[in-house]
């Protein structure tokens, strides 16, 4: 099995599921079909996901934020992706997180009670043209450069700790600091 499951630290009945798809071709007929509401998911460009935490972190927020009716955002998916951005600009992050019509590498984050997220994952599964990969895989598809200017890590942050480290900091502190 290459995706990854986890449940929410403080909302156990919710189950968070990671699963990452290269050599993609039909992005653009996924992520209208995401979009029109047809599927239940955060579809994210890999190549701005450095690791697999920083979507865990982002998806246990978007959880805590829904369960409290704190959402800036319509959905729990489009929470997640928001959460990920560097920015505050909704819009923005569905273009500098979420994918583009043109991506080949699509990791897919979907939130909610357990049946229901992995009945939306087969669901994604049998509509997404590609291969179903290792999250191993991921870090591999990182484009450092454009991560570093998305979130403005500068060589002497990452001189004391790691990109990872550096974006979980930012995505835990978006609500009280603007970086």
């Amino acid at each position: 099995m290459a995706e990854k499951k986890f449940h929410h630290a403080l909302y156990p009945d919710t189950t968070i599921i990671l699963a990452l798809f290269r050599d993609v071709e039909n992005a653009k007929e996924v992520r209208q079909a995401v979009m029109s509401g047809k599927f239940d998911a955060s579809l994210l460009k890999a190549s701005m996901i450095v690791d697999e935490f920083l979507v865990t972190v982002a998806a246990n927020k978007a959880v805590h934020s829904q369960r409290c009716g704190k959402m800036i955002t319509k959905t729990v998916h489009s929470e997640i992706l928001y959460n990920l951005s560097a920015g505050r600009k909704i819009t923005e992050a569905f273009k500098k997180i979420g994918i583009s019509d043109t991506d080949t590498s699509v990791l897919v984050a979907i939130a909610g009670e357990e049946e229901k997220v992995l009945q939306s994952l087969q669901a994604l599964k049998s509509v997404i043209k590609g291969r179903q990969v290792s999250l191993d895989e991921l870090s591999s598809l990182a484009d450092l450069s454009a991560v570093r200017k998305e979130y403005k890590l500068t060589d002497v942050e990452l001189s004391s700790c790691s990109p990872v480290g550096a974006i979980a900091s930012r995505i835990a502190a978006k609500d009280i600091i603007t970086v």
